[in-house]
């Protein structure tokens, strides 16, 4: 076989796991990459010593393909379980522990009636049997459960107690999502894998150790962002700006990594009906304000009810290292209410201004203990598979798979909203494109 010139666009997960698969099987990669460092939203960043993640924050254990490539790139002894993680969650007139893997512990839950708790053994047992149908990988593995949404889904199978006290707090604590706004496949491909269990796990060096290790390598331009890709007639034209300066590359073949809404108008070749699908490709955004104290101060990590939430819906306090060189830190993360005020007031630089008077009754020594603070600001935090996407999904991959074409498209929003969906897809993208155009 001939060995192609390939260009990724992207170098979050998806994109390197790709770039990484196409290399491997002979083929001239380049990656070029927008931001100044590989990863996408899965990293580590740090400004004036405060610490914090890029996006993604935990990795999951039930994916067998993810753990392999783990394996492939040394990075499973660097896995640091963190077992039964769970949240106080402060609702009206009272707290309780929201457990956020689903178990036995669960059904300790205040303010479910004995039916709620028989129902939610029944759901336990039937998510175990719909773990051999249901893959975390892919949210498309669950037509049936596409076309509602999660909170009617929950609702259905569990009750409305169970989701305002169970569900709907994690998901707004941990994903910044509403449960009317998705669709219910995201929680019925993932929650068969997640009963029973109570472990997930970080990286001992932090997220970033995982996109240096898919990098290592890989030709990757970093600060190149791509403008635009002209695919009539001949090799892929893909121009981009470098430093200021024009660059442009020529090759066989496009891989697409970056975020859905962003690829459509990369490709004005693109045909109507792919044009179609990526209209209906939607992210959510996330603010989030760190703050650096001067004192001590003990972990805690809390999720608010909507109704008692304000402009807050977490709050973690986190501990320094002083050996580390760690500084102990305050993380308010925004609710979805405030986080869509910052949008349209146009404060996604001033998160501070949103979250200050909450975050002072939260912690009142705030004005005393406080020595620096950032504003982060993560405008596509996670795909929104609203219902009927997951469809749209797989009817899209179906037509990427069935013939050769010089441009293919990976992500989290073709897979799951996990890291792990990310890869999958990745490897996914890859494989369509030794099917059609063989290795090297």
């Amino acid at each position: 076989m001939t060995a192609r010139s390939i260009v990724v666009i992207g170098a979050g997960i998806a994109g390197l796991v790709a770039a990484r698969r196409l290399s491997q099987a002979g083929h001239a990669v380049r990656v070029l990459e927008a931001g100044a460092v590989a990863g996408g939203r899965v990293g580590d960043r740090e400004v004036r010593g405060i610490r914090f993640n890029a996006g993604a924050r935990l990795v999951y254990g039930f994916s067998k393909p993810f753990n392999a490539l783990l394996d492939e790139i040394g990075l499973t002894s660097e896995l640091v379980p963190v077992r039964r993680l769970s949240a106080q969650c402060v609702g009206a007139g009272r707290d309780w522990t929201v457990e956020l893997m689903p178990g036995t512990r669960s059904l300790l839950t205040p303010g479910l009636a004995i039916g709620d708790r028989l129902r939610f053994i029944r759901f336990g047992l039937r998510a175990l049997a719909m773990r051999r149908h249901a893959d975390p990988d892919d949210a498309a593995s669950v037509p049936a459960a596409d076309g509602i949404s999660l909170a009617g889904y929950i609702c259905s199978n569990l009750g409305e107690d169970a989701l305002t006290r169970m569900v709907e707090p994690i998901f707004r604590g941990t994903r910044n999502w509403n449960p009317e706004e998705v669709s219910a496949a995201f929680f019925a491909s993932t929650a068969p894998h997640l009963v029973g269990r109570d472990t997930v796990h970080v990286f001992k060096g932090g997220m970033g150790c995982l996109p240096r290790a898919l990098a290592g390598g890989l030709t990757i331009d970093c600060g190149t962002r791509v403008a635009a890709v002209e695919t009539a007639g001949g090799p892929c034209r893909v121009r981009a700006q470098r430093s200021g300066q024009p660059v442009a590359h020529e090759a066989d073949i496009v891989v697409c990594a970056t975020e859905g809404s962003l690829a459509a108008p990369l490709f004005p070749d693109l045909p109507a009906e792919d044009r179609a699908f990526f209209a209906g490709v939607r992210y959510n955004p996330l603010g989030i304000v760190h703050y650096r104290l001067n004192r001590p101060i003990e972990p805690a990590m809390q999720f608010f009810t909507r109704d008692v939430a304000g402009t807050i819906s977490t709050w973690q306090q986190v501990p320094g290292d002083e050996a580390a060189g760690r500084a102990p830190q305050l993380y308010a993360q925004l609710s979805p209410e405030a986080t869509e005020e910052a949008r349209r007031r146009n404060m996604t630089e001033r998160l501070d201004e949103l979250a200050a008077e909450r975050v002072r009754q939260l912690y009142p020594d705030l004005d005393r203990a406080c020595i620096d603070r950032h504003g982060q600001w993560i405008e596509r935090m996670l795909p929104l598979f609203h219902p009927g996407y997951a469809g749209a999904v797989a009817a899209f991959r179906d037509r990427q798979s069935a013939a050769r074409r010089n441009v293919y498209f990976c992500g989290d929003y073709l897979a799951q909203a996990l890291v792990t969906g990310a890869a999958a897809s990745g490897e996914r993208a890859a494989r369509d494109v030794l099917a059609h155009w063989g290795g090297a």
